[in-house]
């Protein structure tokens, strides 16, 4: 019977917590809106269907769970879907939840994301249920989303100010996934506990550009670009306008208080290791990177 229930496995964050218990002995159950697109296949692994907008589907994936781990993706909904969620599991009669929250978290910020972020946070302090919460910096992961641009203009173009453009703290989602795991099999010793997860390293995007042109063996070069350029990039990448107008908040924020931005070291405190470099996840990637071949 499985006892752990994990959300969004499909995201890169979802998946690597799903990495963990493949072909273990530890049955999981995940939860999709779509069954076709299972990312991981493995004996000790079943998925269900769920929705966070329909509630009888909630409490069906949530059947005979004790440990849910809560992520979904940062937009408008995020406070609302993560309420449903832990209305759900109070009636489940699920145990803990481990939820994915991230850097800034406040309920009365008025960087819209930052205050998503902390209204989900307080459904579940609020709630009955036992908690765990993870508070994320950038994730290495959000560089694919200049993966062609790197690959094929050997460039990486940002709203950061000039050269050598703001300083950012990332941190990797396997171990994300990693951490979130090791919560999920022992919770108790984590029952109320925040940890902020973060990479080991401050960066510029100068400095970035640098470990890519190391991993990739070219040239890579930071691009400072508007505030409007970049806005009006999300636009054209398909992301809706209210998900674009939050993320452009970020920008100005990251260019003046990036630097201010303290690493943690709770990753190595609970998984007994450094945090993944970012050199090494793009090695890891380095293809994604790369201009395919005609």
């Amino acid at each position: 019977m499985e006892q752990i229930l994990i959300t969004g496995s499909t995201g890169n964050n979802g998946k690597a917590v799903l990495k963990n218990f493949a072909n273990t002995k530890i049955p999981v159950r995940a939860m999709l809106r779509d069954l076709s697109k299972a990312p991981i296949v493995a004996d000790n692994i079943s998925y269900v269907k769920g929705d966070y907008e329909d509630e009888q589907s909630l409490l069906e994936a949530m059947k005979g769970i004790e440990t849910a781990f809560l992520v979904t993706a940062f937009e408008p909904s995020f406070p609302s879907k993560h309420a449903a969620f832990i209305r759900v599991a109070e009636q489940a009669g699920v145990n803990h939840i481990v939820q994915l929250s991230g850097l800034g978290a406040d309920t009365s910020s008025p960087i819209d994301i930052a205050r998503w972020l902390g209204e989900a946070e307080e459904h579940l302090i609020q709630s009955s249920l036992d908690w765990t919460i993870l508070q994320p910096a950038s994730f290495n992961s959000n560089f694919f989303a200049s993966a062609e641009e790197i690959a094929l203009q050997s460039t990486i173009s940002a709203p950061f100010g000039s050269a050598p453009g703001a300083t950012i703290v990332t941190v990797d989602h396997q171990d994300i996934g990693d951490v979130a795991a090791k919560i999920l099999i022992e919770p108790s010793e984590h029952i109320g506990k925040k940890y902020v997860l973060t990479g080991a390293e401050k960066l510029t995007y100068t400095d970035i550009a640098d470990i890519l042109s190391e991993v990739l063996h070219r040239e890579i070069t930071y691009l400072p670009i508007s505030d409007e350029i970049a806005r009006q990039g999300l636009l054209n990448a398909g992301i809706p306008e209210r998900a674009t107008d939050a993320l452009s908040q970020l920008w100005p924020v990251t260019r003046e208080w990036g630097h201010t931005i303290d690493l943690s070291n709770h990753v190595e405190q609970l998984l007994g290791r450094k945090p993944t470099l970012l050199k090494t996840f793009f090695r890891d990637k380095a293809r994604q990177f790369s201009k395919k071949e005609a």
